[in-house]
């Protein structure tokens, strides 16, 4: 099941035949983290690229003070890792840890090359996925930068419902560039508009 997963994912952008399918299977590995566990660590060159069919999991940086600042959380179905640093192989600024036990399928940086040579349709996959990850940060920046902060827990909870229910509220508010507490009063104060919207129609 967790392979079918992978397959159907990369069927958002290519088709593979059942024998590039099989190949591309044989490179990868699969892995287990508990709570807790890091997929990579800041300092270390991250050699591995990640796609996650169980759990949860967040990428972070750490300032010199100590403040934590979340730049990507992931789910089943969503690809997860210190991008910059398994692209050119340096080492990673960012930390990746387990939210929960989660399972993941992983490609290493060595194994993902003769993947690229086996199955180059694999190497059109992964520009469009790094094309659209980048994307999705270009928005995430803009809407920092234009919205207030019950806009942006709205555009999030619309874009990723799933997400929302299964990440803690305190790692939202982390993404999202809030406290935990300020979150908590948005989330009341939208229950209280719908309540009231639902008052006004009946």
């Amino acid at each position: 099941m967790s392979h079918q997963l992978l397959l159907d994912n990369f069927k958002n952008f290519i088709n593979l035949t059942q024998d590039e399918e099989e190949l591309v299977l044989e490179h990868i590995t699969e892995r287990r983290f508990k709570r807790g566990d890091f997929l990579n660590s800041e300092g270390e060159v991250n050699r591995f690229t990640n796609f996650i069919t169980k759990g949860s999991a967040r990428v972070y940086y750490i300032e010199p003070n100590g403040h934590e600042h979340i730049v990507q959380l992931g789910i089943s179905k969503w690809w997860i890792g210190d991008f910059p640093s398994f692209i050119t192989q340096t080492k990673a600024s960012m930390f990746t840890e387990a939210l929960e036990t989660t399972e993941v399928l992983s490609f290493s940086h060595d194994q993902l090359q003769l993947v690229y040579e086996a199955v180059p349709k694999m190497e059109r996959f992964f520009r469009l996925l790094i094309q659209n990850a980048y994307g999705a940060f270009h928005r995430r920046v803009l809407q920092s930068l234009s919205l207030d902060a019950e806009q942006r827990y709205v555009a999030f909870r619309n874009a990723y419902p799933e997400m929302d229910l299964q990440i803690s509220q305190k790692h939202i508010a982390s993404y999202l560039g809030m406290s935990p507490e300020f979150l908590s009063t948005i989330k009341r104060r939208i229950v209280e508009k719908e309540r009231e919207r639902k008052r006004q129609k009946t």
